[in-house]
């Protein structure tokens, strides 16, 4: 029954994606009970819950753990530098820098004593800095790596005439893209509104090819900002929680399991 879930994937997954790709086969499983994970460009792989991270090695090797308890709940991890992690506590309004192996590098933003009291998500940016978003400002902001101020975009209460609460915040190819349950806007790296991509209800995307991949309501989709198209199919693996593509990897969530498979 394994395997005829995996032969059906592949069909479905090549009438999404054209000719690749391709899921041949089951790399390995990790076996942790874990609510979320991301994945690096050198092909590590994070798995969190409130108060642990666990990192594993491309080949499913486990290979170092953080405890957050003297911080708090971890709200999200940020790997797209998988050199120096991101790691957000919005109980605290706090962000933390962790190196390749998940040591505490001492760099700790309390950005509360910044002045800001309710950040509700971080992320990492690629000019060595990172963007928060204030709640109470309902912007984005950009601090430099001195934690000073240096970007912001406009209030988008005010602009688009409703209150905006993100649930992620991810910087791709120089641009900002705030997901909310309204839609996900997009803004250039000075902080300048670029456009309004409606989507709605969409948690935990990631860029692919110029595309916006995530799940929403069981399937998982693409939408395509160049022809405003979206294409959704049915993973028919039982349990998904969330998936994430990563150059020739496909990785599917499952409770107290990730399924790691390969495109081609």
């Amino acid at each position: 029954m394994k395997h005829l879930f995996i032969i059906l994937f592949i069909a479905s997954s090549s009438q999404l994606f054209g000719q690749s790709p391709l899921f041949e086969k089951e790399l390995f499983s990790i076996h942790h009970n874990a609510d979320h994970f991301t994945t690096d460009q050198l092909g590590n792989v994070f798995l969190w819950n409130e108060n642990f991270i666990w990192m594993y090695t491309s080949k499913g090797d486990s290979l170092a753990a953080f405890n957050s308890r003297k911080y708090g709940a971890i709200s999200h991890v940020d790997a797209t530098n998988p050199y120096e992690i991101l790691v957000f506590f919005s109980d605290y309004n706090l962000v933390l820098f962790l190196d390749n192996y998940l040591s505490d590098n001492g760099r700790e933003i309390d950005l509360q004593s910044l002045g800001y009291d309710q950040i509700s998500n971080a992320c990492k940016s690629r000019a060595n800095g990172i963007w928060i978003y204030d709640v109470i400002q309902q912007r984005a902001i950009h601090l430099d790596n001195s934690y000073k101020k240096d970007k912001e975009t406009l209030n988008l209460s005010q602009w688009f005439n409703e209150r905006v609460t993100p649930n992620q915040l991810l910087e791709f190819n120089n641009q900002l893209f705030i997901g909310s349950p309204q839609a996900v806007y997009v803004f250039d790296h000075f902080g300048t509104f670029k456009k309004k991509i409606p989507l709605v209800n969409v948690n935990d995307f990631q860029l692919v090819n110029e595309e916006l991949r995530y799940m929403r309501d069981s399937v998982f989709c693409s939408y395509s900002p160049k022809d405003f198209k979206e294409t959704c199919r049915t993973i028919l693996l039982p349990d998904i929680e969330n998936v994430r593509i990563e150059k020739n990897r496909f990785y599917v969530l499952q409770p107290k399991k990730l399924m790691v498979f390969s495109t081609n």
